[in-house]
């Protein structure tokens, strides 16, 4: 998850990459910059900063360096993009054209940009897939007036609409050197038309960060409940249904878990205030995805028995009974002189051993 701060477009070219066309016919390669005014400018803008926030981004390294086209030449054109950025932005839609010769993918303009995004300078490929666009029109019959439904052509996708395919490479190589975006991309499906983006195309390997996302997790709902004004009750079941969705589900969606702890009662203003803060405290703890498979090292830790340690009593508690409220409740809340204690409450379970 990459939270945009600020975003600003240099320039942009266009090519188009129609691969429905027979003997390579499709492509059409521009020999000038975008001329950007205000309004493309902003529309640029829009769906580039929709890809970097998008809940399905992956950050990724490139494979096989030393041939690696697609590498070679967004490092030329980010080293030198006064000089380079058109000749190179030609090798890159060439390339990607040669990836998509399965009819079942989607033609496509490629917008390749050189933006600044949080003080970071990428060189942005953005395929925006054909979308076909009507329009009413009217007419006189000798019946009477007919309203019907005519084709204008294809055209990009809607402002709003997210994008599906989408790079974005930047020169500095910290943790990453690249994030992608690949909606389309089926989980198990391993063949050529679902991976051709990532593996034809880019050749990349994507960073497991599930371990990091998971714990990011946990750690952003500690942090959320230690400061926010809701009931102690409130705050032990936010903290339970995090751990309970870590250990019981495979994907976790963090703006429908910040919804989900929220009631649609409180006031609008309110509510959001609690999510957008829980939320805010999972990128401060390192979650890099809105979305994410959830890691099983993590999850089997919190899968193991739950230990509680109070004053002359020490609790393991399983976790499927610790869930369980109609067995199990467990109330913090703040005594007399401002201490954290707790009630508890044991129902309707079978004595196997009493020392």
């Amino acid at each position: 998850m990459l939270k945009v701060e600020k975003l600003q477009v240099h320039s942009a070219i266009i090519h188009r990459l129609d691969n429905q066309k027979e003997n390579s016919t499709g492509l059409d390669l521009s020999d000038l910059s975008l001329q950007m005014d205000d309004e493309l400018k902003t529309l640029l803008e829009t769906h580039t900063k929709s890809g970097f926030e998008d809940g399905r981004i992956r950050y990724a390294n490139f494979l096989d360096k030393d041939i690696n086209q697609v590498l070679s030449e967004c490092y030329k054109v980010l080293d030198d993009p006064e000089y380079l950025f058109v000749d190179g932005s030609k090798i890159l839609a060439r390339l990607l054209f040669s990836a998509m010769t399965n009819k079942s993918i989607s033609a496509a303009d490629i917008a390749i940009c050189l933006a600044n995004c949080n003080d970071v300078e990428y060189l942005c490929l953005l395929k925006l897939d054909y979308k076909d666009n009507y329009i009413s029109e009217s007419t006189d019959t000798p019946e009477g007036r007919y309203i019907g439904i005519k084709k204008l052509g294809s055209g990009w996708p809607q402002l709003g609409t997210k994008l599906q395919k989408a790079a974005f490479i930047k020169r500095t190589n910290d943790e990453y050197e690249l994030i992608i975006l690949d909606r389309q991309k089926n989980k198990t499906d391993k063949s050529d038309i679902s991976l051709f983006f990532q593996k034809s195309f880019l050749n990349v390997e994507l960073i497991d960060d599930s371990k990091l996302n998971t714990n990011g997790f946990i750690k952003g709902v500690k942090e959320f409940v230690k400061t926010s004004s809701i009931t102690p009750e409130k705050k032990r079941s936010i903290v339970d249904n995090a751990i309970n969705l870590v250990v019981n589900t495979e994907n976790i969606n963090l703006r429908q878990f910040a919804e989900s702890q929220f009631s649609e009662d409180l006031p609008e203003e309110e509510r959001k205030l609690f999510m957008d803060s829980l939320i805010t405290e999972f990128e401060r703890n390192g979650v890099r995805r809105l979305e994410f498979v959830k890691s099983q090292d993590v999850a089997q830790v919190y899968a193991k028995k739950r230990r509680i340690t109070l004053d002359g009593i020490k609790l393991e508690i399983d976790p499927a009974i610790y869930a369980d409220p109609d067995k199990f409740i467990f109330t913090p809340r703040f005594n007399a002189s401002g201490e954290e204690v707790a009630d508890i409450t044991i129902k309707g379970l079978k004595i196997n051993k009493m020392d």
